[in-house]
């Protein structure tokens, strides 16, 4: 039987931890898994991989596939990441990474268990895993892993914005026997088949805002099945909010081109959103508790970082995806 294989996306803008992310694939990967890893990087050429760490590039030659563009150029991480989705060949899944995580050990064979799972359990492929991360913090060099231990994330939402955009939040909760049902997809941590870009696929269009809504809401209307894992097992780096990934940071492109690719992703995502069936919106409804026709959360929907009446109570279940 031929061993199955994972195509790794990591799209990197001007990130100094991407060498940390690369390593951590490979070196906590369990060796049941043939790994590839597609890289995008953004940023100048004496700062890039290959220029930086020939000799790991060397010895991992057969096993990353790699493109670089200038800083200056880029339309965004929606866009960076359909572009790298154009190296995948003929690996079994995808697995949707950020430029600065780190991962367990054996991660690959935990998230092939729980695809796995999904299938079992829904009688499709059509099965995507996803969740937020733990964290862990980068010091003098050093890999600092926090919210160690036995859990996973729920993501839920804390206010719909008039710009149809969503505030997700992800709760840890303990780790669970089973999937559990999920209402969004984390675009950093997001495991499927690869075929799943045939049948849905990564919206170029998007800059970055709104691209976790644009893949949940076109996966569930491709009837997908989308569920957290029952632990996790990747950790994101703590407080990326002003980091040099970010375009606005310190930034080396035209801020009123920003403004003006922001506004573009802005229509993106109402283009989008008005391209899905009525019936599709009021099955993901009934499913979530988001109400896009509306324009509103169901308290169900909402995260209990939120403050709610105690007699409320999730009741949705992944039975309603039918």
């Amino acid at each position: 039987m031929m061993r199955k294989s994972i195509f790794v996306s990591v799209v990197s803008y001007r990130d100094p931890l991407l060498m940390e992310t690369v390593k951590s694939v490979f070196e906590q990967k369990s060796g049941m898994f043939d790994i590839v890893v597609g890289i995008f990087e953004q940023t100048a050429k004496e700062d890039s991989l290959p220029i930086k760490y020939p000799e790991f590039f060397d010895k991992y030659k057969n096993d990353i596939r790699y493109k670089r563009i200038d800083p200056e150029y880029p339309d965004g991480v929606g866009w960076a990441r359909a572009v790298n989705a154009l190296q995948i060949l003929n690996e079994d899944f995808y697995y949707q990474i950020d430029s600065h995580e780190v991962f367990d050990p054996n991660w690959d064979r935990e998230l092939v268990k729980d695809y796995n799972l999904g299938v079992e359990k829904f009688g499709t492929d059509k099965v995507i895993i996803t969740a937020g991360c733990k964290i862990f913090r980068f010091e003098n060099g050093e890999v600092i892993k926090e919210r160690q231990g036995n859990i996973t994330s729920k993501v839920k939402y804390f206010c719909f914005q008039d710009n149809w955009m969503l505030g997700p939040h992800g709760d840890y909760i303990d780790a669970q026997d089973d999937l559990t049902p999920a209402i969004h997809i984390s675009a950093g941590n997001f495991f499927t088949h690869t075929q799943w870009h045939r049948n849905v696929g990564l919206n170029g269009r998007v800059y970055f805002e709104g691209e976790e809504q644009i893949l949940t809401i076109t996966s569930f209307a491709a009837g997908y099945y989308i569920c957290h894992p029952r632990e996790l097992h990747a950790y994101h780096l703590n407080d990326t909010h002003n980091y040099v990934t970010k375009q606005w940071f310190q930034p080396v492109i035209d801020m009123n081109q920003y403004s003006v690719n922001l506004k573009k992703t802005f229509a993106e995502l109402h283009y989008v959103i008005n391209s899905i069936s009525d019936d599709n919106l009021e099955l993901y409804r009934i499913y979530s508790g988001v109400d896009y026709k509306n324009r509103k959360l169901e308290r169900r929907a909402m995260t209990h970082t939120i403050s709610l009446p105690e007699d409320v109570v999730d009741t949705w279940t992944i039975e309603d995806r039918i």
